[in-house]
């Protein structure tokens, strides 16, 4: 599970970081191409997240915001 952990930092780095290029990118090209990385980042978090949740000893890292 540390290792699906340090997986999902590293996930969520290069989607901030993609992020910041995007918005740094001066043409229309380079922002399309950081933008679609950022999608398909985020979607693999998202199934890391999830993969994450079903594993017997998950504890939420965070409390809930309700």
């Amino acid at each position: 599970m540390k290792e699906m952990l340090a997986h999902l930092e590293l996930l969520r780095m290069q989607m901030a970081e993609c992020e910041r290029l995007q918005q740094a990118a001066r043409s229309q090209l380079k922002r399309d191409v950081y933008a679609r990385a950022l999608a398909r980042y985020s979607a693999i978090a998202r199934e890391l997240e999830q993969a994450i949740a079903c594993l017997p000893d998950f504890r939420p890292l965070r409390r809930p915001q309700w």
